[in-house]
């Protein structure tokens, strides 16, 4: 079966993204079982946005995106105000393997939305040293030139907004429950494989 490769363009800052990786982590087993290979790839959200980093949100932004985390059974809260998710995103793009992304993804989330701690912790330092390889990580006056990048490239796409799935000319914005995920992925995978394009690189 032809691996199909669908990008999901991500901040970290978002808590639509951390409702999305929770979602789709429940349903890997049956997305894996399509042929379909997730490439996530982080970028900072304010560059395309009306915000900036370190913006608060009214309460009713924050209960909108509370609701949609419940009803698709993730308690999740708005960080306030938005974080900056350079340093993590520059890690996650850094990563010498999808597993290793995955991985730290995985463990900033945790960190981010589930022990409520924003920064990046020293046990987070160490799993950047260790599992990516980094001795250090740049500041803002060093700059975040592999974020940016990705971000000019996903805005160049046509993306606004995170989580953004994309293959080819095809976009798909924002999160649904587990089964329905599956589903659109199934159909586009095979629509795809039909029609014979190759994936995006």
């Amino acid at each position: 079966m032809e691996i199909v490769s669908i990008r999901v363009y991500y901040d970290f800052a978002s808590t639509l993204c951390y409702v999305a990786h929770r979602v789709l982590l429940e349903v890997e087993t049956e997305i894996a079982d399509l042929g379909v290979d997730l490439e996530w790839r982080p970028i900072d959200l304010t560059m395309a946005a009306p915000w900036d980093r370190g913006d608060s949100f009214r309460e009713e932004v924050r209960t909108a995106v509370r609701n949609t985390g419940m009803a698709l059974g993730i308690d999740a809260e708005m960080p306030d105000p938005w974080l900056d998710s350079r340093p993590a995103a520059h890690v996650a793009l850094s990563a010498p393997s999808a597993e290793a992304e995955a991985h730290w993804r995985k463990e900033v989330f945790d960190s981010i939305f589930e022990r409520k701690t924003p920064e990046l912790t020293p046990e987070l330092l160490r799993l950047a040293k260790e599992t990516i390889g980094l001795d250090s990580i740049p500041d803002a006056e060093q700059g975040f030139e592999r974020v940016e990048e990705s971000t000019h490239e996903a805005i160049a796409l046509g993306v606004s907004g995170v989580p953004t799935f994309l293959l080819d000319n095809w976009v798909f914005g924002g999160v649904y429950d587990g089964e329905s995920m599956v589903e659109i992925l199934r159909k586009l995978s095979e629509q795809y494989r039909e029609i014979g394009t190759s994936a995006v690189n």
